[in-house]
């Protein structure tokens, strides 16, 4: 998945820089690219690599509190939250691929993509934890 959108990325990537002259292109290749600005971000770029970086961070809290389920549950539960979560996976990556659909092929295809994958990542962190909080009164 994270291969795919790499992939998705430096296609893009590639048409944007295809009609810039090589000798721009060799010129930028050896200057190192700003930071993104992710407080406002206003370009392709900017708005890919943010994204990947809230995804990132999503991803990093999900599995933190999905570890942490793991160590309070049963082994009877710990086989249903497993099996729940490669299900959830399955379901964020078709919908997201679904979302992203919408703009297939353009220049949103790819920030709609990532997105939605952090976006969705959030939003299974907030249940787990629901019920991570739920375990710790107990």
């Amino acid at each position: 998945m994270e291969l795919l959108l790499r992939w998705n990325i430096l296609i893009i990537m590639g048409f944007l820089l295809s009609g810039v002259p090589t000798a721009l292109v060799g010129a930028q290749t050896q200057k190192q690219l700003p930071p993104p600005n992710c407080k406002d971000p206003q370009t392709t770029r900017d708005m890919i690599e943010c994204g990947e970086r809230t995804y990132k961070e999503a991803s990093k809290k999900l599995s933190s509190i999905n570890k942490q389920l793991l160590d309070k549950v049963s082994v009877s539960q710990r086989k249903r939250l497993v099996a729940s979560h490669q299900n959830w996976l399955k379901h964020r990556d078709t919908f997201c691929a679904f979302e992203a659909g919408m703009y297939e092929g353009g220049t949103l295809e790819p920030t709609t993509r990532i997105n939605c994958y952090a976006r969705m990542t959030n939003e299974r962190s907030q249940e787990l934890n629901t019920w991570l909080i739920e375990l710790n009164r107990r």
